[in-house]
């Protein structure tokens, strides 16, 4: 909406975009998301219970036009996301995901205090990362088929933790250290807990980029190397990625950096000076 284009007026949707949500947030309105898991209306939903997301344009102007309530409609070209992978258009929608505070224990300011004890190359390295602590709270759940899995067990009703959940997760590590993943995909809850029947488990993974974030305890602190490493070397793509995630695990295990310095590189390109991925071709 524009002062030359558009009727003045724009919908809502907190439910289905960001700046939708955020709106929504400061005026209390209800985070209404009435698209299921499979990218079809909710079965209760007039009209449009039961179809695809994307389908359902036309069955709403077909009946805002038995209504007489239709005043116009056109097609027209905007930007839209699109799958990284599989370029198909995506559609937000917001869902229950388990965050790390960033507020906590003021992890954040701990680590925007700590990066100019870091010495960064090339030195725009430190502004850099400082402008990727600008963040909200991290998310680190992922609705994946594959991934190091999430180990909680949630109440069906409550939707609370199970109130042991600390020496659960010690227990279900330690199996899955000695048995694999699989273990917590096979275990059974009457087999870790008293009151089965009341909870369930969690089928989230964790963001790729926590567990690379924790390698400084696995690498170094597991094999008595030294901590912290003298020099974390990746992309600049990586001040977003690994560079962040392994210092805000770091502050939060140990209230140091997990490196002594940080180096950035380019990239390799292809003849037209595009990133080289396997996805595009130009590898």
């Amino acid at each position: 909406v524009t002062t030359e284009v558009g009727t003045g007026i724009v919908h809502t949707s907190p439910g289905h975009g960001l700046e939708d949500y955020a709106v929504a947030k400061e005026y209390n309105l209800e985070i209404l998301s009435p698209v299921k898991n499979n990218g079809t209306f909710n079965s209760d939903e007039e009209h449009v219970g039961g179809l695809f997301a994307f389908k359902a344009n036309e069955k709403i102007i077909e009946v805002l036009n038995k209504k007489g309530t239709l005043l116009g409609f056109a097609d027209y070209e905007h930007s839209y996301p699109h799958c990284w992978r599989h370029k198909t258009p995506l559609m937000f929608r917001a869902t229950p995901q388990w965050f790390i505070g960033m507020s906590e224990g003021s992890l954040l300011d701990k680590a925007k205090k700590s990066i100019s004890k870091v010495n960064w190359e090339p030195s725009w390295g430190e502004t850099r990362m400082a402008s990727m602590l600008d963040r909200p709270d991290w998310c680190i759940s992922r609705q994946r088929a594959w991934g190091v899995p999430i180990p909680l067990l949630i109440h069906k009703e409550t939707r609370e933790v199970h109130p042991d959940t600390d020496k659960l997760i010690e227990q279900i590590a330690k199996n899955i250290e000695e048995q694999g993943l699989e273990y917590w995909y096979e275990v059974k809850i009457e087999d870790l807990i008293k009151d089965p029947e009341y909870y369930e488990k969690t089928s989230d993974i964790l963001d790729v980029w926590f567990d690379s974030g924790v390698t400084h305890a696995c690498v170094l602190n597991d094999s008595n190397l030294q901590f912290p490493a003298d020099l974390y070397l990746e992309g600049s793509d990586q001040h977003r990625g690994w560079f962040q995630s392994s210092l805000l695990t770091s502050i939060a295990m140990n209230d140091t950096p997990p490196y002594k310095g940080v180096l950035t590189h380019g990239f390799v390109v292809d003849a037209d000076g595009k990133k080289m991925s396997k996805s595009l071709g130009n590898t």
